[in-house]
């Protein structure tokens, strides 16, 4: 016989059979059956059971809730996502304490889990893409920064350029492509990457008009570019469905623009070792951005790499870029101030969406504190020890 408990359980479970259902009983997350198993495989830990009286008892691992930031990031790097359900009534009430799963925790969206889920510096893309008439339309958004983009490729082999510059940690593919080879291929194959599948919004344009609160989308330079709408509102309603959030805190949205940067295919950026060293087999190691990379802020080395990989091609905007290094590398002793305040400045674009979110704890909000007093102890430093030529770039910037 089910218990209440149990049959809350297996109703949750069939909602999201595509996830790992971290199910909160008192001090901790169970998870049962085949989800025991994937503990057992991804942890290490034991497999108990529940009903060891019953003709088959049900297969039962556990972790302590504090545990998991220690935990859960091993289930996302394994391939897995994650339904967190958690206690949602007082147990102290009389009858069956009322669960609710609050959010599906997937690889692109760790770092909203807290500072110590996702310690690593990268961007951390997720790209939506749908296709038509052999045309592809994507949608990229890295959640650490908010930096959302949409557009339009011709071909599949533009796609497969595109996906080798970004680097997305997760990948969301419209249903009706759920049997395109070439994407599988590329993606399961050369990228390790898993697969998720979430169908376009019944009316994508009116999705995002109300997402902006806007009367047409004009402004982001989408307006009438149905394969750029789709791909712009199934990555919204994709999140919004596992956040259990309404994303509000994303309004900014641009096109992803070839005009200002110089195009380099994947072959190129392959044979370069830009960002990825086939002999170290590391995205570090003997790489270009290895070499280069002396940044001391995450939002620093994110902007690197995608320097590198998509490198300018404005003239104006190079010569701009080049007297504010110079103005700075001139100055030796500035230079060392401000690299030691930059040491101390924390992940703001993370720590301000976890806000937005209502998921930052106490030390985010300290280290927010920390670093804007450091972002302010750069600008007085270079107020009272640069020359007028920094202090004047720093001003038009």
């Amino acid at each position: 016989m089910t218990t209440p408990a149990m049959q809350q359980y297996y109703d949750m479970k069939a909602e999201y059979q595509d996830a790992v259902l971290f199910f909160r009983m008192g001090d901790f997350y169970e998870m049962f059956d085949d989800d025991a198993h994937i503990a057992h495989k991804v942890l290490g830990i034991a497999i108990t059971t529940r009903n060891k009286n019953a003709e088959k008892p049900t297969p039962l691992a556990g972790i302590p809730y504090h545990a998991k930031e220690k935990y859960l990031p091993q289930f996302i790097a394994a391939g897995y996502k994650v339904a967190i359900a958690e206690q949602v009534s007082d147990p102290k009430l009389k009858g069956i304490v009322k669960r609710e799963v609050v959010r599906v925790v997937t690889p692109a969206t760790l770092s909203l889990e807290g500072e110590g889920y996702d310690t690593s510096l990268d961007s951390n893309y997720i790209i939506y893409i749908t296709e038509s008439a052999g045309s592809y339309g994507i949608s990229l958004l890295d959640i650490k920064t908010n930096d959302w983009k949409v557009g339009e490729l011709a071909n599949f082999e533009a796609l497969k350029t595109e996906m080798y510059k970004f680097a997305p940690k997760e990948v969301v593919l419209s249903k009706h492509l759920f049997s395109h080879e070439q994407i599988s291929d590329i993606l399961a194959k050369k990228y390790a990457l898993n697969i998720y599948y979430f169908d376009i919004p019944r009316k994508p344009r009116e999705t995002l008009l109300a997402h902006f609160w806007v009367k047409n989308l004009s402004g982001f330079g989408i307006q009438g570019k149905v394969l750029s709408e789709s791909a712009a509102a199934g990555l919204l309603e994709y999140l919004k469905m596992h956040q259990k959030e309404d994303m509000s805190f994303l309004q900014e949205l641009s096109v992803l623009s070839f005009s200002d940067r110089m195009e380099l295919d994947e072959a190129t950026i392959r044979n370069l070792d830009l960002v990825y060293n086939f002999q170290t087999k590391s995205s570090t190691l003997g790489t270009l951005f290895w070499v280069l990379n002396q940044t001391k802020t995450p939002m620093g080395t994110r902007f690197l790499r995608e320097q590198v990989v998509s490198p300018l091609q404005d003239i104006h905007e190079i010569h701009r870029r080049q007297d504010f290094v110079a103005a700075i590398f001139e100055n030796k002793n500035l230079m060392d101030m401000i690299r030691d305040e930059l040491k101390y400045i924390g992940d703001i674009d993370a720590i301000l969406n976890r806000l937005a979110v209502n998921r930052a704890l106490p030390r985010d909000l300290l280290n927010l504190k920390r670093s804007l007093q450091g972002i302010e102890r750069v600008t007085e430093i270079i107020q009272e020890k640069g020359s007028e030529k920094l202090k004047k770039i720093l001003r038009n910037t």
